[in-house]
């Protein structure tokens, strides 16, 4: 019995010149995320606007992705995960004063859903480095569910969960922009 794999090319070659746009992104989250992890919060309400703030920021960065991205369910897939990164972004703004718990859960599915997206499109798309889109991925996921757990949350893991998830999506915003690089050279031929 032999199997088929299909691959399919998510991104769209038309954005491929502006490949640099997701190199400047990537580079903002980069900095976002090491300036965090410089933060020294310790009130869960600050935390919390925190969290709001990078979720926020994630799920406009999904909302543009819908720009990029070819028709069909990958536009769908990027709205639906923008919206869940606002919703959270959202709840986090509400009562950023709640317990470390209710911040951390949602901390932790958005993880799992940004995970599980980056899992979708580098198995979808095996070209360039799919399998590091995997590995952050599988990060993203695990990481979730460490979120999730209860492991004697204290502030500082909080805010390192909040800069590793801005620090993932940096990794990704660099690998969606040399995916689309690599898609414009062999498009005009080199």
């Amino acid at each position: 019995m032999s199997t088929v794999v299909v691959e399919e090319q998510v991104y769209d070659e038309s954005f491929g010149p502006r490949w640099w746009v997701f190199l400047i992104t990537g580079t903002a989250w980069l900095f976002l995320a090491l300036i965090m992890f410089r933060f020294d919060i310790t009130s869960a309400k600050s935390i919390g606007v925190l969290a709001g703030i990078i979720f926020l920021i994630a799920g406009l960065f999904e909302f543009a992705m819908t720009a990029v991205v070819r028709g069909g369910w990958w536009k769908a897939l990027n709205a639906i995960l923008g919206v869940l990164l606002v919703v959270g972004g959202i709840l986090s703004f509400i009562h950023p004063e709640n317990t470390f718990v209710a911040i951390a859960s949602i901390t932790g599915f958005m993880f799992l859903f940004t995970g599980i997206i980056d899992i979708i499109v580098a198995l979808s798309d095996r070209t360039g480095v799919w399998w590091l889109r995997l590995v952050v991925g599988i990060a993203c996921v695990l990481l979730g569910f460490w979120a999730a757990g209860d492991f004697e949350r204290k502030s500082v893991l909080l805010v390192a969960w909040v800069a590793a998830f801005a620090l993932l999506r940096g990794i990704s915003s660099f690998l969606i922009a040399f995916t689309l690089r690599s898609a414009q050279k062999e498009t005009i031929g080199g």
